[in-house]
């Protein structure tokens, strides 16, 4: 798969637009003062968290479905 083609398919993913949006909300909060700056640490690490375990989990059942 070209680098192209990883990129088409990033922009495909749900995962990935709810890991942007997530940010993006994490962002509004911490410029509105609503959270500090540990609480905005913490909430991108547990996003990008999340997102990596959802396409691990993703990776691991296309793996098994292959192998059948």
């Amino acid at each position: 798969m070209t680098l192209l083609e990883q990129f088409k398919k990033l922009l495909r993913s749900r995962k990935f637009w709810v890991l942007i949006a997530a940010l993006i909300a994490t962002l509004a909060a911490y410029c509105t003062d609503q959270i500090s700056v540990w609480q905005t640490l913490q909430a991108v690490v547990a996003a990008l968290a999340v997102y990596s375990t959802g396409v691990a989990l993703e990776d691991g059942g296309n793996a098994v479905k292959n192998r059948s």
